[in-house]
């Protein structure tokens, strides 16, 4: 009996034992107080939380810890919870200010519980100090603070939505664009302005967003027709779980607004040009085709000095010509008016054949003219072979026509990732680093405008769009006083497949004629009349004449007595029915777009393909007229 008596007095005084180490170290202010307010007992870490020592605070009323405003009020609180049992803080907790024996507040979590002694009721009360917290908090809300201010001060719709759907921040602009006034009333004022079906194509991104992480980009139009382009990025917790996502929006409308102007200007540019081209070419066409007639009239109708201003106005009008097709080119280029129809086409017959047309101008400037393509490269190109060709003669024209005298023109390529890249390099004036950026603009020519050279500064803005609409790539390098390379780059494939065309293509383009002939060329396409010419002027025992149209052709027919007619297949839909007699039993070559054959009655007939090249136009000429000899 008395060793268990023994045994019980050493465990109460052991749990004693524990339950003051616990009380003395632990890092809460642990207070006693009895029913009247009274302070029995304090543990150490009070005077660490407070400043007050345990013999400083017994004996004290605890309202000597309590802020200003709420001192007085504890016998009150506690006389009602010992009259109605009705706790105010007793078996709950909460967050409250404690005031510092130095007069300053701490914050602190208030944890009291009642306990019995016997007979007697005590309350023991918990302070946790708060302070780090607080200071964390107040310095989180005031970077939220700051982060609210900027993101108000931002223009632009700025957004955070839960990926659980809440709605947790908007800026001022976000809130004005929907026309609510609290964030609230985003995901009401959203499903307003968003048309049907737009909220579920957004949840999907939204969804696809969390799955993959990369930011999203779409664009939205709202009911009212307003378009935002939208920008939606995931926010993580420190732990790395994404939990929102932040949306950052741009009215774009003004823009696209401005956008449709400049396009709509742009298309009534682009058709002034091209009506004002085609009303200026019909009656120029005109003009030319009867200043050949007199120039070419075999009864000597001029005087000398007439003839003079006859070839003064010829000359000058198929100077004025050429600028109107260019300008015309351009116009098409722009308005989306014009058809390409890119084909694979072997690339040493469209260099050899512009090399061949820009011969004549390379030895009237004195300038070497060289087809350096490796002999390795023997395949196709996948371009419009007619169109390409006038981007090689335009190149090539500009190389010769911008070098010196003694100068060197020559084009070289290499192969690349399926594609070919073709240059055409000069030794000529080159072009200075700050003129780079304008060299493709329409009608500015750069350092040759106050220069005797011919031009409008029209080529090289139309070779741009034509090599940019055959989705190939144009490039420049040069330095001034060294000279230029412009390279092209298009779809490239080593192994040609050969293809059987109307007439087989010589290399030769000579054409070995002893007496003069005159050939009537009948077509509307500017293009293809540049085309045509350039062969001519290799040819000097023949006379081509134009004429745009089949009225203006039946004079110069009847004035000229041409020995060969040339007709874009294009133009028979629009032929005289009574021309079929007149060209019945004369040489006639019609130039015919692959794939197109069209019927027309004749005894001497040659069919070309176009792009036609000069050495097939040669062969197709000498086969018609060698019996004329």
């Amino acid at each position: 009996m008395n060793e268990q008596s023994t045994m019980d007095g050493r465990c109460i005084r052991g749990s004693q034992a524990h339950y003051k180490a616990l009380v003395e170290s632990a890092a809460a202010a642990i207070l006693v107080i009895d029913e009247q307010g009274i302070i029995l007992d304090a543990n150490p870490f009070t005077h660490t939380l407070l400043g007050y020592a345990q013999k400083q605070l017994v004996g004290q009323d605890i309202e000597c810890l309590m802020p200003p405003e709420h001192q007085g009020k504890h016998g009150q609180y506690l006389r009602k919870y010992l009259s109605t049992g009705e706790p105010n803080v007793i078996g709950t907790g909460r967050r409250v200010t404690a005031r510092h024996r130095e007069g300053h507040l701490v914050p602190v979590h208030l944890a009291v519980s009642e306990v019995w002694m016997g007979e007697r009721r005590e309350f023991i009360g918990v302070m946790s100090d708060l302070r780090a917290l607080t200071q964390a908090q107040t310095s989180v809300q005031h970077e939220r603070n700051r982060l609210k201010t900027i993101i108000d001060a931002i223009g632009n719709p700025v957004f955070v939505r839960e990926l659980g759907g809440h709605y947790a921040l908007a800026n001022r602009a976000c809130l004005q664009a929907v026309k609510a006034d609290h964030v609230s009333q985003l995901a009401e004022a959203f499903g307003l302005a968003l048309p049907d079906g737009m909220r579920d194509t957004l949840n999907a991104l939204e969804h696809q967003l969390t799955v993959d992480g990369e930011p999203v980009h779409v664009d939205v139009t709202l009911r009212d027709g307003r378009t935002f382009k939208l920008a939606k990025t995931l926010i993580h917790h420190l732990a790395g779980e994404p939990y929102a996502i932040v949306t950052v929006a741009y009215d774009a409308t003004p823009l696209l607004q401005a956008m449709q102007k400049a396009e709509h200007a742009n298309q009534a540019k682009s058709d002034f040009l091209s009506a004002m081209s085609h009303e200026l070419r019909t009656p120029l066409n005109s003009v030319l085709g009867y200043a050949q007639l007199l120039l070419k009239s075999p009864a000597p109708t001029l005087a000398e000095s007439q003839r003079q201003y006859v070839e003064q106005i010829h000359q000058s009008g198929r100077h004025l010509l050429a600028l109107i097709n260019d300008v015309l080119d351009l116009a098409k280029i722009e308005a989306g008016k014009i058809t390409l129809n890119p084909i694979w086409y072997p690339m040493h017959a469209v260099v050899n054949d512009a090399i061949q047309t820009l011969s004549p101008l390379a030895e009237r400037q004195k300038v070497s003219l060289q087809n350096c393509l490796p002999t390795e490269l023997e395949g196709e190109l996948y371009v419009d072979p007619t169109r390409f060709k006038q981007v090689l003669i335009n190149l090539l024209s500009n190389a010769v026509k911008y070098n010196h005298p003694q100068g060197r023109v020559w084009i070289d390529a290499y192969e690349h990732d399926g594609n070919l890249t073709m240059s055409v390099n000069d030794t000529g004036i080159g072009i200075a680093d700050d003129q780079l950026d304008g060299l493709f603009e329409p009608f500015n020519r750069l350092v040759a405008e106050d220069s005797l050279i011919e031009g409008a500064g029209v080529g090289l803005a139309v070779t741009y769009q034509l090599v940019s609409q055959m989705q190939g790539e144009i490039r420049v390098a040069s330095q001034m006083g060294k000279g230029s390379a412009f390279s092209v780059t298009f779809p490239y494939r080593a192994e040609p497949q050969h293809f059987e065309t109307a007439v087989t293509e010589p290399s030769d383009t000579s054409i070995r004629l002893t007496q003069p002939h005159r050939v009537l060329y009948i077509d509307q396409d500017s293009h293809q009349q540049r085309l045509v010419s350039d062969c001519f002027e290799d040819w000097p025992l023949l006379t081509l004449h134009h004429a745009h149209d089949f009225s203006l052709a039946e004079v110069m027919a009847y004035s000229l007595a041409p020995s060969l007619f040339i007709i874009n297949g294009n133009e028979l839909v629009r032929m005289p029915a009574h021309w079929t007699c007149l060209v019945e039993n004369k040489p006639l070559i019609i130039l015919e777009a692959e794939g197109r054959e069209y019927h027309i009655v004749s005894t001497q007939l040659k069919r070309l393909q176009q792009p036609v090249s000069s050495s097939a136009l040669a062969a197709a000429i000498q086969s018609l007229l060698e019996d004329k000899e």
